[in-house]
């Protein structure tokens, strides 16, 4: 695959080089979780984690959040709250 600034996760999944049941295993993701997550679906950050570095290392390259597009991250909502009070107890800077 031609190196570049950003990659889909549809175009990473498509021109992968092995199959679908060995990155299973490269990454230790069912591989009914990566159909999922191939799908759209939304998914543990931990999950997308060792996602990335399974695909990083296959296509030799680093591969995360901020250069793979088409990812659905599940957002932890118990941390959201927790940012959520924080901010609403800092007081404003005047």
């Amino acid at each position: 695959m031609q190196k570049k600034d950003t990659y889909t996760l549809q175009e990473l999944f498509e021109r992968l080089p092995i199959s679908i049941s060995k990155l299973a295993k490269e990454s230790d993701i069912n591989e009914v979780t990566l159909a999922r997550i191939r799908d759209g679906e939304r998914t543990r950050r931990d999950t997308v984690n060792k996602l990335l570095l399974a695909l990083s290392k296959v296509y030799d390259r680093e591969l995360t959040l901020d250069n793979v597009t088409g990812i659905n991250v599940m957002v932890n909502q118990r941390l959201e709250r927790r940012k959520m009070k924080q901010e609403s107890q800092e007081p404003d800077a005047a």
